[in-house]
Order: C-alpha cells, then structure tokens, then sequence
C-alpha cells in the first residue's frame, strides 16, 4: 500500500483551492492559501496576485499594493497585476493612479473589456460623463453580452440626459443580467437620475433582494423609499430641471437667493423638515420601532 504524499500541492490545485475559498467568502482561509502558494512558488508572480486579491477582499490596499508591485518585480508585463493595480486605486479612489495603471494594462492587452469598464465608473463619478461614455461603448463592443455594462450605460446615458436612450439599455441589461445586486444599483440611479422614483424604488429593491448584508444597497434602498413619499419629492429637484446644467442651476439658485431671500430661506426649512420626517417614516417602515442594525464586519 502506498504512503500517502506529504509533498507540495500542485499549482493548479492550490489556484482551483484559492478560487473556491473566494467564491464562499472565507477570504482569510484563502489568504493563508495563497501564503502556502507563495512559499512553494517564491519567483512567480500568480501566488502573489492571490496574495493581492485576498488582501483587496480583506480591505486591505496597501497589502495587495506590495504584493502586486512584486509581481511587477519578477515580471513587468503582467497584465493581471497591472489590472489589480487599477481596481486597487480605483477602490480608494486615488484616479490618477488609477488611471495609470488602467492604461498600462490596456497597452498590454486593448481587448480586456472590464478595464474599461472600471475607467468608464471612474469618469462617471468624476462627472466626466462624455468620457464616461465613450469607455463604457468600449468594453460593450469586447463583451457586448454583459448585463452589468449595459446598466452602467444606461446610468451614464441617464446622467447626459438622454433618457430614451437610457431606457432602451435598462431594457438590455435586464435581459441579460438579473441576478446581480450592481446591475440593478446602476439602473436604480438611472431611474433617479431621469425622475423616475417609483422605478428606481423597484431596481433597489431587488439589489437588496440580491445583496441584503451589504451597506451601500441597504443605503440606496432606504434613500428610493424616500424618494417615493410625495411630500419629499415636492422639494427635491423637480425633472423638468434636470434638463439644466450644473452652472445654470448654481447661477438660477444665486439669483434666487438674492432677489427671493425669504421664500428662498423657507423653501430650505421646508425641505430639512420634509427630509427628516420622510427619513423617520423609512426607519419605521423597515425597521419598525427599533434601532437599526449595527454594520456587521467582515
């Protein structure tokens, strides 16, 4: 009979290991995995990629920044570690770092679709939305059966104000993507962004549906439920502004302040009571009388 081994785990074990662990959530499991990867594999750089995605699931930039740069080290033309470079500073959104990195990564490889994608947030965040655009067409035309950048594209379209358009893509990423939490996130803004309330209440509802541990879409969902009792909306801003730009409004409000002061002043009062009482009615309806939650840790 044969003694079992007591040698080192395949590469492609310990990777199938580390993937798997991921996927259920035991990030701290799957950073010791990826440590007995390293250990086995000193001057490669996949067990330091692990390294760094175990470390960005544990909230851990500046870790999965070291581990990236000597993946770097041992090759500079990793693409993958270039590519965690970018979802790094995009996480703590240092953008020009980001940038950098996301453009390294596309030189290398023009065809990675998600990277585009992550410019594509980065420009819509930033209210580039021009830019926003023209990223986000990109990673469609590499990967034009994503649910989740059709809904992105429908965000963006809602905030260059070309609704119908906006709509014709929620469409899309409805059929093509309705199980994750994000992709209704983008819609649900979509619909808030074109003033459409009681849609962007139904896309929050189903991200929570989705995702109900995570805090953003808990926020998102609370703050739709807002937006739908009517004496809130009455002054929130009405749709037919939305038309206006930025400058336009900011000029509209300083005039108004001035040659209205008094009405301008109740107006503010009015809107700080409504948003308190709608806020209050939301905690009631979703937690009752008790207090919220504490957020859990991961």
């Amino acid at each position: 009979m044969n003694e079992p081994s007591s040698g080192p785990v395949p590469p492609g074990l310990r990777a199938e290991r580390f993937q798997r662990l991921l996927e259920w959530g035991r990030n701290k499991e799957a950073l010791a995995e990826a440590g007995e990867w390293l250990r086995e594999e000193p001057e490669t750089p996949p067990p330091y990629r692990a390294l760094a995605l175990a470390y960005i699931n544990l909230n851990d930039g500046e870790k999965a920044l070291e581990c990236t740069a000597q993946a770097l080290r041992i090759d500079p033309n990793d693409e993958d570690a270039w590519f965690l470079r970018a979802v790094i500073y995009y996480g703590t959104k240092q953008w020009k770092q980001m940038e950098e990195a996301a453009h390294t990564g596309l030189r290398l490889n023009p065809y990675r679709a998600h990277i585009h994608y992550l410019l594509a947030n980065m420009h819509n965040k930033n209210g580039k939305f021009d830019r926003a655009r023209q990223s986000i067409e990109q990673a469609l035309s590499l990967d034009p059966e994503n649910g989740l950048y059709y809904a992105l594209y429908s965000y963006v379209l809602a905030n260059l104000r070309l609704f119908e358009a906006s709509i014709e893509n929620e469409e899309i990423a409805l059929r093509k993507d309705v199980e994750n939490s994000q992709t209704f996130l983008y819609l649900g803004w979509a619909a808030d962004r074109r003033g459409d309330a009681k849609k962007a209440k139904t896309m929050m509802e189903q991200a929570i549906r989705l995702d109900p541990d995570d805090e953003q879409t808990r926020n998102e969902y609370m703050e739709a439920l807002q937006k739908n009792y009517w004496f809130y909306r009455v002054f929130t801003l009405p749709v037919f502004l939305r038309r206006f730009k930025r400058w336009q409004l900011i000029t509209f409000w300083v005039i108004a302040s001035i040659v209205l002061r008094p009405l301008v002043i109740l107006l503010v009062f009015l809107y700080m009571f409504s948003f308190m009482i709608s806020k209050a009615f939301v905690h009631v309806q979703v937690y009752g009388w008790r207090r919220a939650p504490k957020r859990r840790k991961k």
